[in-house]
């Protein structure tokens, strides 16, 4: 086969570079981080859970063999996956009262899949779920969410309302301690 020098991809790559590096110098802002204004004050209520009543509990200090950090669908396909690869003692630790991450949160009218649910959701031949729409509802992400946390025995052992604010790993007992 002879040598046809560089691939014809249809576009030129370094013109694309600098399109895509230009809309985004449209959208960075030179006041970086400092736009963002500090929950804290007056804004310190947008921290509390408005859809789980919080109980206090004391601190859980035991071990597992695997602990996930966040109840989101990446946790959750993780753990999922885990369990299928016959790990048994896992938790959860999810800063929300229940499982769903971004679609625990995120509650207000209107709120829906922007992209195929059929794409955007995990598990749904393991659960025997179908959306009802192509860009389901956030009432239905929510309702999937529970029960793929079911259907994996999430809710067993699980830390729900719980932030992690730390780790550090113990070189002695060759564990992380979670804080």
């Amino acid at each position: 086969m002879a040598d046809t020098g560089a691939l014809d991809l249809g576009f030129d790559p370094a013109a694309l570079k600098a399109r895509y590096l230009e809309e985004r110098d449209k959208r960075v802002r030179k006041d970086g981080n400092e736009q963002y204004v500090n929950v804290a004050g007056q804004f310190a209520h947008y921290l509390e859970d408005p859809y789980t009543e919080r109980v206090e509990r004391a601190p859980v200090k035991d071990h597992v063999e695997v602990a996930v950090i966040g109840g989101g669908f990446g946790g959750m396909l993780a753990a999922a996956r885990l369990r299928k690869a016959g790990f048994n003692d896992i938790r959860m630790i999810e800063t929300g009262g229940a499982f769903g991450g971004t679609w625990y949160w995120n509650r207000y009218p209107g709120a829906a899949c922007d992209i195929e649910s059929y794409i955007y959701l995990p598990l749904l031949e393991e659960t025997g779920f179908m959306p009802k729409e192509k860009y389901t509802k956030a009432p239905e992400i929510l309702a999937h969410s529970k029960r793929i946390a079911e259907r994996f025995n999430l809710f067993d052992r699980a830390l729900l309302s719980t932030g992690v604010t730390g780790m550090k790993w113990n070189e002695k007992k060759k564990a992380w301690t979670i804080e």
